[in-house]
């Protein structure tokens, strides 16, 4: 297994502040890459300690495409590093669960051609197996699934809005659909901002490189792990933030 390095960028303004003590760091898309998810949850854990009040959001997709998903799922369901950890429906596990559970078959067929067929090797289970939508229930287990079907879609932290893929800017924050924060992406992308509640965006989805922590109100930290091997995230720490990256 190749090494992996973590590389720090420079404290910057926040994006929005938090309270004096509060911290946060998120998470971008994981899709099955355990090993960089575990190095940057311990690499963003250290820049949070010293803070009063903390937490870590991931930001959705930690399946499919890569070598472990089941692995990257009980990570965060256990919790990254000892500090408190949420993760966000992406729309990847939004197919995932519709895929086992639903009765269509061309919606699992679509799902092991999105990436699914590498999730449900990560557990042992065959795609060619006709019986894989009940194998892979009992692989992931009761306790999993209740958690993945609970995953909230969007979290807020004073005016930091979390959400796997954006908003609808023309649309209030309570009244978002699901498959809006978990999908979207244009014309989101192009929308200069500002958002409902004056909030920030921090979201993933849409794979973009290099990290651009320079628009005003949004930042996307979806850097395509699974095709770059490398995964970022973001420490927002009181009035300062900075980047946090595992690369190969």
């Amino acid at each position: 297994m190749s090494a992996i390095a973590i590389r720090r960028g420079p404290w910057r303004p926040a994006i929005r502040p938090l309270a004096p003590g509060q911290a946060v760091a998120a998470i971008g898309d994981v899709h099955g890459h355990d090993d960089l998810f575990a190095a940057v949850g311990d690499a963003v854990a250290e820049d949070l300690a010293g803070a009063a009040s903390a937490r870590i959001v991931q930001l959705g997709d930690l399946v499919d495409r890569g070598p472990a998903s089941l692995s990257a799922l009980k990570r965060a369901r256990a919790g990254l590093a000892g500090t408190p950890t949420i993760a966000v429906m992406g729309n990847h596990e939004d197919r995932m669960l519709r895929a086992i559970f639903g009765r269509d078959p061309h919606e699992r067929e679509a799902w092991l051609g999105f990436g699914g067929v590498e999730t449900l090797a990560s557990s042992g289970v065959d795609a060619d197996d006709r019986d894989w939508p009940e194998r892979f229930a009992d692989a992931l287990g009761p306790d999993l699934i209740g958690w993945l079907a609970a995953l909230p879609r969007k979290v807020r932290l004073g005016d930091l809005l979390f959400a796997h893929a954006g908003i609808d800017p023309d649309v209030p924050l309570d009244h978002q659909s699901d498959h809006t924060l978990m999908w979207t992406r244009w014309p989101w992308l192009d929308s200069a901002g500002p958002y409902p509640e004056k909030v920030a965006v921090i979201h993933g989805h849409t794979p973009t490189i290099p990290l651009d922590l320079n628009h005003p109100h949004r930042v996307n930290l979806d850097t395509g792990a699974f095709r770059t091997g490398l995964l970022t995230g973001l420490v927002i720490f009181e009035d300062r933030m900075r980047s946090v990256q595992a690369t190969r």
